[in-house]
């Protein structure tokens, strides 16, 4: 008897737990929910390089991130939870800001790789006009070198 009890109790203790992942009234999409993770990300990583520019500027990045997808904290707190119960579900949400934030990157690396190239023909470019302006100076290094022969 007492161990019919005991499996009875195990068994209805057991059903209380299993609770279902229900999906909120409010859920964000998926889409828009990495489009928000991606910018959080963003703003995590400026705050970390320049707080004071951030601070200085009067933007507050949650605020910011708040009133630019129309959510609320709560609604999105409820949304994450949701997703974080469905595995699949959050790892294609984070797979997706990786990818964006990968493609940001490279995007990033290119301008600065074209921008460079630039600076060093616009050097080039500047340095030839300068000689072709300088052809009556002549260089200062043979004349040192001539004192020090004759000084010898």
């Amino acid at each position: 008897m007492k161990k019919l009890i005991t499996v009875l109790f195990i068994i209805t203790s057991c059903s209380f737990f299993n609770v279902e992942n229900e999906i909120p009234d409010n859920l964000i999409p998926e889409e828009k929910m990495v489009d928000i993770i991606y910018d959080m990300s963003i703003i995590s990583v400026s705050k970390g390089v320049n707080k004071r520019i951030l601070e200085n500027n009067g933007m507050r990045p949650k605020d910011y991130i708040l009133n630019k997808y129309e959510i609320d904290s709560l609604q999105f707190v409820v949304s994450n939870k949701y997703y974080s119960q469905n595995l699949e579900k959050y790892l294609y949400i984070y797979e997706n800001v990786l990818n964006k934030l990968e493609n940001n990157r490279e995007e990033v690396t290119d301008s600065i790789e074209k921008k460079n190239e630039k600076r060093v023909i616009i050097d080039q470019q500047t340095n030839q006009g300068q000689l072709k302006n300088n052809k009556n100076l002549k260089p200062k290094l043979s004349s040192i070198l001539n004192s020090n022969i004759l000084e010898n």
